[in-house]
């Protein structure tokens, strides 16, 4: 950490530090310090709370385009 991180990464940070998530998702939150490292992950729990963060604070997405969009990550990844 230390450099410039934006309020989505912070909120990705907290939500991955969840134990419950960690848990289920079998992954390690230190590895993903960004959205960008989250969104390169092959982890479907990381990539998918990367995904929804990240679209959402761009809002170029209706909620159904971005849930069409996770469900079918999701298909096909889990």
């Amino acid at each position: 950490m230390g450099h410039n991180l934006t309020n989505a990464d912070k909120i990705l940070q907290a939500v991955l530090k969840d134990p419950g998530l960690v848990n289920l998702g079998e992954y390690r939150p230190q590895e993903y310090e960004t959205i960008s490292d989250a969104l390169n992950s092959d982890n479907a729990y990381v990539y998918t709370v990367a995904k929804i963060i990240d679209e959402g604070s761009m809002g170029n997405k209706s909620e159904k385009q971005l849930y069409n969009e996770i469900a079918n990550y999701l298909f096909k990844n889990i």
